[in-house]
């Protein structure tokens, strides 16, 4: 069931967070029972960042920041009332 939402990536690399991962591990982590079953269901794999290497994930932090300024920028003179308005300028950005 790849490709449920579109642009996601085939494989995700987070944290090493103890609810997630039930052993850490720098080869076969070993995942929860139910993170794993969700990972299945979405056709996407997990490999965790390893132990102490914080630079596993900085390609994908670096990525969420530059957009999260990029939204930022482009709406920091606005006033939004609700979050559906928000969402809907977000949207516009996005098309354009």
């Amino acid at each position: 069931m790849p490709g449920v939402f579109r642009g996601t990536k085939s494989l995700v690399v987070p944290d090493n967070w103890r609810s997630g991962v039930k052993s850490p591990c720098w080869y076969e982590p070993k995942l929860n029972l139910t993170y794993n079953d969700l990972a299945i269901h979405y056709g996407v794999g997990i490999l965790p960042a390893r132990p102490r290497k914080a630079r596993d994930k900085a390609k994908a932090e670096q990525r969420v920041q530059a957009v999260q300024r990029w939204i930022l920028a482009a709406l920091r003179k606005r006033q939004f009332f609700s979050l559906a308005e928000l969402n809907e300028a977000i949207a516009e950005l996005r098309r354009s």
